[in-house]
């Protein structure tokens, strides 16, 4: 799902993707990829323009998440087709046992789907899940997307309790993490966040427009223009 994620950035960006983030060779989606971030920074939306751009690019995707997207989100680029969302079969199990039992049944769909998306994996992961839980659904999602040969990719906002329990093991099962966490740099700007792939240091901007929609753009450092920088 790096790949993807890549590819999406790039769209919104206008600018060339930044260097390796150890997604070769793992299918057109790169391997599964967890997002990192609180809800105000907007991911629903980046995860369905992620899902819209593998839709038109690869074919059918499972968008999960437990509760119906209160709107439709910007698709990314203008001129994407509106039949793109044909592609994409919405599927909202409310709990973590029917989440589980939507897993463990996936193996029967034909044909597979190209991508599955998990949406705020944390709102099945409550309080009282052990990290035994956390670890049961994770295995079992890698499992799955292993054995149909598809892409992955989780969002879930951090744990503000910290890293212990079902999060931990969330964390641990998807070492490759995609983060999105508040700019502190701007004066009184709370709409703007930075994101990184792997790496403490920032490669994109995200603001999130008064209309709702989200702007990206790369992050240019002082570092960017060093050639002893090692990517």
């Amino acid at each position: 799902m790096s790949l993807t994620l890549l590819r999406l950035l790039r769209e919104l960006s206008g600018a060339p993707e930044p260097g390796d983030v150890g997604a070769a060779g793992c299918g057109p989606h790169g391997p599964p990829a967890l997002v990192l971030a609180s809800p105000e920074c907007g991911i629903s939306g980046l995860m369905f323009m992620a899902a819209a751009l593998a839709a038109e690019e690869e074919g059918a995707v499972l968008y999960l998440c437990p509760q119906p997207l209160q709107t439709v989100p910007n698709m990314g680029r203008a001129a994407r087709d509106p039949l793109v969302l044909k592609q994409i079969r919405f599927v909202y199990p409310p709990s973590m046992k029917d989440l589980l039992q939507f897993f463990s049944s996936l193996h029967l769909m034909s044909p597979p789907p190209s991508l599955i998306m998990v949406d705020g994996l944390e709102r099945y992961l409550p309080p009282t899940c052990s990290l035994q839980d956390g670890a049961r659904i994770c295995a079992l999602m890698l499992d799955s997307v292993s054995h149909l040969g598809c892409g992955l990719l989780v969002s879930a906002a951090p744990s503000s309790e910290g890293t212990d329990g079902a999060f931990l093991a969330v964390e641990r099962y998807f070492p490759n993490q995609f983060v999105v966490y508040h700019d502190l740099c701007p004066e009184g700007k709370k709409q703007t966040f930075k994101m990184s792939f792997m790496s403490p240091r920032p490669r994109w901007n995200l603001r999130i427009k008064e209309d709702g929609s989200l702007g990206v753009s790369p992050c240019i450092t002082v570092e960017d223009h060093s050639p002893n920088v090692q990517n």
